[in-house]
């Protein structure tokens, strides 16, 4: 398996090259140069496999064997997915005529665990394999942060970096980072929206040379592994909903990066037939690119009760165009090159055609998510996440039909315990968890970005720092 950037001047070596890596050096995000295809005789085999071990047959498609050799990657799945809270890993609840996939088992309550700890145990193999060092950059609007620090908080090898942005994440989001004191541990508040979080990042990996001799790697959805492990999920969940291998099954995703559409749509591409809807709130960049074509940055980031998908800026969208443009490289390069300059984009209609044969979207408002979650407390006492009240809502109105025409899974981001003031909002009470409710009383340690800061200088100068302690201990770069 051989991975290029989505803007096709970059070739990696190996799949250690892309693990450790976050945006390409052309400026684009990896991919596989080939989709390896599943037929109906592999998918019934998978049908009835736990979820790890569909993990270790999906990762063993993308992963040679010659880098993670099979016994390796079997225990690699098994300590990743070792502290989880369900003896399933994954769950599927009913609540009406829809399926709830249930992504809050992990260790902070979100999806992004599940991602983040096959990628913390795979960095972690390697580097003690090569005894190296690297240091992770994050951006988050809340989850993937925690998430990110739980999967190498206790790891030799790997220094993070979390950034996140000020007064946009709930209280729990913000302690589960701030209240970790590990010394490989360094958070960063920022007086900014998650997409302006982001730009001092990239602008580390524009210069390749800087992002080498620090040994700079990713592991937000830029990572090619958090989409790769988001696709098991997916297919797990197709596996146990699906009448007959074959059948179609819809994904309703709640939708900010576009990672777990992405992962969907590759999962399509490799022959199991799903549709999926991107479900976003009132930032609505997505709803608009797959309804019309209009990829442009229109307004300022709006905040709202669903913070993950309070974004302008869907990185993964340049994934979205080259699987659905037949890995046209070039056209990706050019579409993301323009824009990039203009903030302002028009999808070409054959490529938008192509994409709406698998993806749809909605807008959902403030008021019908808070709505939603009320409504399903009252009616089953069931409560969503507010990020899963916006996917809930595409279907919630057919509550009352006997029978979807398509079997519908509606994906469940993260536990509503993390978001106690929606939950507040919604008219719903119910106490904090006790493993949430002691954060409230745990010491914090962060790092502030303020307004008019040189925001590029800050996050250079903590990255020196980490390399200067990393050469003391006679460090060596990564790629020597």
């Amino acid at each position: 398996m051989k991975y290029r950037s989505t803007r096709g001047k970059v070739q990696a070596e190996s799949f250690e090259d892309v693990l450790f890596s976050g945006y390409a050096s052309d400026g684009g995000l990896f991919m596989p140069e080939r989709i390896p295809l599943v037929d109906k005789t592999t998918l019934e085999k998978w049908k009835n496999l736990s979820y790890l071990d569909l993990s270790k047959e999906v990762m063993s498609l993308f992963i040679p064997p010659e880098e993670i050799p099979a016994k390796d990657l079997n225990d690699l799945v098994n300590k990743a997915f070792s502290e989880f809270g369900h003896k399933d890993i994954v769950s599927l609840a009913t609540v009406n005529n829809f399926h709830v996939l249930e992504l809050f088992h992990g260790k902070t309550l979100a999806f992004k665990d599940y991602a983040l700890v096959s990628v913390g145990v795979f960095m972690d193999y390697l580097l003690n394999k090569r005894k190296k060092n690297v240091v992770v950059l994050v951006g988050t609007s809340g989850d993937t942060g925690s998430a990110a620090i739980e999967s190498v908080r206790r790891s030799q090898w790997i220094d993070i970096i979390v950034l996140y942005p000020k007064g946009r994440c709930t209280q729990v989001q913000e302690l589960q980072m701030t209240t970790v004191f590990e010394e490989n541990v360094h958070v960063v508040r920022v007086d900014g929206t998650s997409d302006d979080l982001d730009v001092p990042i990239k602008n580390c990996f524009s210069n390749p040379a800087y992002a080498v001799a620090n040994n700079l790697c990713m592991i937000n959805s830029t990572n090619w592994c958090r989409i790769l492990a988001q696709t098991v999920h997916l297919i797990y969940g197709y596996l146990r909903v699906c009448s007959q291998v074959g059948h179609t099954v819809k994904f309703v995703i709640p939708s900010g990066a576009l990672g777990h559409c992405t992962a969907g749509s590759l999962i399509n591409k490799m022959g199991i037939p799903v549709e999926l809807v991107c479900a976003v709130n009132v930032n609505d960049i997505v709803h608009r690119m797959i309804s019309t074509g209009d990829f442009t940055i229109s307004q300022d980031v709006m905040q709202t009760w669903s913070s993950a998908m309070d974004i302008q800026v869907p990185y993964n969208v340049e994934r979205l165009l080259l699987l659905f443009s037949n890995m046209n490289y070039g056209l990706v390069d050019s579409l993301m090159k323009e824009f990039e300059q203009k903030n302002s984009l028009m999808i070409p209609g054959d490529l938008r055609g192509k994409m709406c044969e698998v993806i749809s979207s909605v807008s959902v408002s403030c008021d019908q998510t808070l709505q939603t979650m009320k409504e399903c407390w009252d009616e089953n006492q069931y409560l969503l996440c507010p990020h899963t009240a916006v996917g809930a809502s595409v279907v919630w109105d057919q509550r009352n039909s006997t029978v979807l025409k398509t079997p519908t899974v509606c994906v469940a981001t993260a536990s509503p315990a993390k978001f106690s003031e929606a939950v507040k909002a919604a008219g719903i009470e119910v106490p904090l968890p006790p493993q949430l409710a002691q954060l409230l009383a745990s010491p914090t340690r962060y790092t502030e970005m303020k307004k008019g800061d040189d925001w590029d200088r800050i996050l250079r100068n903590m990255i020196n720092d980490i390399s200067e302690n990393h050469s003391n201990k006679n460090f060596t770069t990564l790629r020597s």
